[in-house]
């Protein structure tokens, strides 16, 4: 049978052993923050699952999943919490690490859109290493690192906004921020070049700071892989589905030498591909394309890392290329060299241990 989107996947012990890494996880303010206030006033959680069905069912694939899987995002009742309270702040971030955290995950990247509430707050990446530290309490060899997205299409207004939040991006580099992941529009189909030259140029100071570049390209079609792929400065491409759907795109992408952050669930729930069975993570891999397994969208979705993992099990791929997928995540990473080198090394012992 055909694996469910929606559905629980139980994980093997072997699976869930693993040292997992997350990449390509959004923060997804107002879900995490939900989740936030249904512990603090003692009631469930959001279930997204419901909402899912039936929008797969009443809504194309495409862009329009993409923004329908947020509608519910308006009817949240937070009980009058301060969003920008640095307290919840931080209480939003633990949740996410340690959802991943918990899955054994030894890695997760968080992405903050550039405007968003926890991004703009002038200790932005003191509040992070706080709800860091907080996870570490727990889990002693959890890392997380940050990541600023930036969504660019052309139009003058907004251009200018990008370019005031990439001044805030530019500031948190200096404290640590990891990376920047650039988003440019229309994402399903070829984007004018002067929205990438844009791009580029952003690339390059971002660079110049010593941020990581991830771009998100290929979801929905082949349109902006290429124009990705010549980025200054990237090193990862999110999602990237269509890459396999081209023999020189594929080429390209291979011989770049970028990782693929991979969401399986995203993926399927988007309908870029039909269902799990037919995504091209495998052709990916096999033409030599790091690939890592990420969760994207957890809360709007409701999977998580080991999910994600359990679902690669499924698929058929074997604990050493999925442990291979952590390694790739490792490489891959936007961590201080020396504090990947650590990660690399503490995870090596799962290896030693489990040959």
């Amino acid at each position: 049978m055909p694996i469910d989107p929606l559905h629980d996947l139980p994980m093997l012990p072997t699976i869930a052993s693993l040292p997992k890494a997350d990449l390509h996880v959004h923060q997804e303010d107002a879900a995490r923050f939900e989740r936030v206030a249904a512990q603090r006033f003692g009631r469930p959680p959001y279930n997204p699952r419901p909402w899912i069905q039936q929008m797969m069912v009443e809504t194309l694939p495409g862009m329009g999943r993409i923004g329908g899987v947020y509608a519910p995002d308006q009817t949240f009742d937070f009980h009058g919490m301060a969003a920008d309270d640095p307290a919840n702040i931080i209480a939003k971030m633990v949740d996410a690490m340690l959802e991943g955290a918990k899955d054994g995950a030894v890695l997760v990247e968080l992405r903050f859109g550039a405007g968003s509430t926890a991004f703009i707050q002038p200790d932005f990446m003191a509040l992070f290493r706080e709800a860091e530290r907080q996870v570490q309490a727990q889990y002693p060899g959890f890392r997380s690192e940050a990541i600023c997205y930036l969504g660019i299409w052309n139009d003058p207004l907004q251009l200018q906004t990008v370019e005031n939040q990439f001044a805030v991006c530019l500031k948190a580099a200096r404290e640590g921020l990891g990376g920047v992941d650039f988003r440019v529009d229309p994402y399903d189909t070829e984007a004018d070049p002067a929205s990438w030259e844009f791009a580029y140029e952003l690339a390059e100071r971002a660079v110049d700071a010593g941020l990581g570049i991830t771009t998100h390209a290929g979801e929905f079609s082949t349109g902006n892989i290429m124009a990705a792929l010549r980025t200054p400065g990237v090193s990862r491409l999110g999602h990237a589905v269509f890459a396999a759907a081209d023999a020189r795109i594929l080429e390209a992408t291979a011989c770049s030498g970028v990782t693929v952050e991979c969401s399986l669930t995203c993926n399927v729930v988007s309908g870029c591909v039909a269902a799990y069975e037919q995504h091209p993570i495998r052709q990916l891999a096999a033409a030599g394309i790091p690939v890592t397994l990420n969760t994207d969208l957890p809360v709007h979705l409701r999977t998580t890392i080991g999910r994600e993992y359990a679902i690669a099990a499924e698929l058929g791929f074997s604990t050493a290329e999925i442990f291979e997928f952590t390694r790739s995540a490792i490489r891959a990473s936007f961590m201080p060299e020396a504090r990947r080198r650590q990660v690399m090394e503490e995870i090596q012992f799962w290896s030693a241990e489990n040959r």
